[in-house]
């Protein structure tokens, strides 16, 4: 009887034990969200600092270009404004691949179409014409997709990139990137398996893998990369708010 008596003491102390490690556990894991979100602000505003100085960077460069061009005189200008024109060609979107214009809208849509305008011969953008969100979740999404499209045509070399947009009634985005994987893959490699980004990461991962899982714990998204046939499939499931 008497250890009757100790058993609803005990179920109680180890109840309120179990909530204050959960509640505990939540506090840390908001702690680790507020830490990543800080790390990337600063990220951000140190991307936005070095487009600044590139583009200052370039506008010595375009005066002595200039400077030249008068000194030469009129045999060598075609030549030189060519030069300049395809120097301008390569730096006049630095603002914009580092910090997209137009990201303090929250405009998702707008900022896929403009990505997907780079490459127009490669990228076919389907999905809305608009889709607003906060403009710091605006630019964590446009990131990972701006990284994920990135590294398909950096290390796949595909012919054709599909990215859509698709916005669920219950408030859940689905960003699909699916590109060719034939010039560089062999359809029967063991090497294409189902991936889903919530198991663990191989060690070996490098430092934009990091970015990019970090992006999607403060967004709550998850990540699942499929391969079939020599088509990659990788979509973003990510909640509109958090």
């Amino acid at each position: 009887m008497n250890y009757l008596g100790l058993l609803y003491p005990m179920l109680i102390l180890n109840f309120a034990i179990a909530v204050g490690i959960v509640r505990y556990r939540r506090r840390q894991i908001a702690h680790l969200k507020r830490l990543r979100a800080r790390q990337l602000e600063e990220f951000e505003g140190y991307k936005r600092e070095v487009a600044g100085e590139l583009h200052d960077h370039f506008g010595q460069v375009k005066m002595q270009f200039a400077k030249l061009l008068r000194s030469r005189g009129e045999a060598v200008d075609s030549d030189l404004a060519n030069t300049i024109i395809d120097l301008e060609g390569e730096f006049s979107n630095i603002n914009e691949v580092l910090y997209p214009a137009g990201v303090e809208s929250g405009d998702l849509a707008m900022l896929l179409q403009r990505l997907a305008a780079t490459s127009p011969a490669i990228i076919r953008f389907d999905g809305p014409a608009q889709l607003v969100t906060t403009p710091s979740r605006a630019l964590h999404i446009f990131r990972i997709v701006q990284e994920t499209v990135s590294n398909a045509i950096r290390h796949s070399r595909p012919e054709r990139l599909d990215l859509q947009l698709i916005a669920d009634p219950q408030g859940i985005l689905r960003i699909v990137c699916h590109y060719d994987t034939h010039a560089t893959h062999d359809a029967t490699s063991p090497t294409h398996a189902t991936h889903d980004a919530t198991s663990p990461r191989p060690a070996h991962r490098g430092r934009g893998q990091s970015i990019l899982q970090s992006r999607l714990t403060i967004l709550d998204a998850r990540h699942r990369l499929t391969t079939q046939n020599g088509w990659r499939t990788e979509t973003f499931v990510i909640p509109t708010a958090a």
